[in-house]
């Protein structure tokens, strides 16, 4: 019998991978992919936000968040403008374009939700948001320590 932890691995894997193919067949038509949207939605949330806000929401390298803001820039769903703080930083905003199109990924995004919880009750999904929450914030504590996490056991 496999190891339940490789097993449980297996199912976040699957289910990360699904929703990443689920929103790239979703938004195909809109040019967007998996990797570009989260900063669209998180941008929706907020009126302005810097490349350093969205490493430090998505725990993502600010060299992969640059190659998604310079392709959605480029798309002309997003503008950044020089930060008048800092003048080696961008503030990020939505365009119109990308305003135009907010119902659409949020309605991708339910789609998916309603799928994947089909017969699971709220109790349930709270329990493993829950869950989930506190399992991703020791991997990022144990990860921001530095620490090889095989070397404990």
């Amino acid at each position: 019998m496999k190891n339940i932890y490789e097993e449980f691995g297996r199912w976040i894997s699957i289910l990360y991978r699904q929703f990443q193919i689920f929103i790239n067949n979703e938004l195909k038509d809109l040019d967007i992919t998996s990797g570009e949207y989260i900063y669209l939605i998180k941008l929706y949330e907020n009126e302005e936000l810097t490349q350093e806000d969205l490493a430090e929401i998505y725990y993502i390298d600010k060299a992969a968040i640059a190659r998604s803001i310079r392709s959605l820039e480029n798309k002309g769903y997003i503008k950044r403008i020089i930060n008048q703080r800092d003048k080696r930083s961008y503030r990020i905003q939505v365009t119109e374009k990308a305003l135009n199109i907010e119902h659409r990924i949020y309605k991708a995004l339910k789609s998916w939700d309603d799928l994947i919880s089909l017969d699971v009750d709220d109790e349930e999904l709270k329990k493993v948001s829950h869950v989930l929450k506190g399992m991703s914030a020791k991997a990022l504590n144990k990860v921001d320590e530095g620490d090889n996490i095989c070397e404990n056991k």
